[in-house]
């Protein structure tokens, strides 16, 4: 793709997760107070922690970026597509974090976990991350077999009106036996207590607010 193609379609994109933001720090002005985190899934290069923050930092939370902070893992065959491929995607863990405090984030507000989530969303971190339920759970890891592991994770942080946001939602051509939409179906067949309703949508994302624990 020619490269003012490519910035046209970043820029459309940021518009769009701006969007996205602006329902975020509305919802959440009206129905205050929801307290807790702004969990992370996927930082790279922190333009959508940047917005995070410039939309939600009159709230009472706290701020987690998990990440591998090496681009994507080896991609397995359900998640084969042309735009990943192992380490796409990779901002190093000291570049995000100069880019994210340098867009006035105060550092003890913003905690890095570093790694892919199947080695590091563990009992022992859910334990340690335990005094705090979740405002928002966004999910931009791309990857069925990534979103896997950071919803089963994300359940225990779950409260009324905690809002999930997948950033991914269409791609693989909205398939919904692929991406970010399987790992959502399975995630609800398996906790068939929890209920969502439709939060927002815009033309890649879709995000959702919990309304039934």
């Amino acid at each position: 793709m020619p490269h003012f193609l490519a910035r046209r379609q970043t820029r459309f994109a940021n518009s769009e997760r701006e969007y996205v933001f602006q329902c975020i720090e509305r919802f959440c002005r009206i129905n205050r107070p929801i307290r807790g985190y702004y969990m992370e899934f996927g930082c790279h290069s922190g333009t959508t922690m940047r917005m995070a923050w410039r939309h939600t930092k009159q709230f009472d939370w706290h701020y987690l970026a998990f990440d591998s902070f090496e681009g994507l893992p080896e991609i397995g065959a359900i998640d084969r597509q042309d735009i990943w491929a192992k380490g796409k995607l990779k901002t190093a863990e000291e570049e995000f974090l100069a880019i994210v405090t340098r867009a006035g984030m105060p550092r003890d507000r913003l905690t890095t976990v570093k790694g892919f989530y199947a080695e590091t969303l563990t009992d022992a971190l859910r334990a340690r991350l335990a005094s705090r339920l979740a405002a928002v759970v966004y999910v931009d890891c791309d990857l069925y077999e990534s979103a896997v592991p950071v919803l089963r994770f994300a359940r225990h942080f779950l409260q009324l009106g905690t809002i999930v946001v997948f950033d991914d939602w269409d791609c693989f051509k909205a398939d919904p036996d692929k991406g970010e939409r399987r790992a959502w179906r399975e995630f609800l067949e398996a906790n068939p207590s929890l209920r969502f309703e439709e939060f927002c949508r815009v033309s890649m994302a879709k995000a959702f607010v919990c309304v039934a624990l």
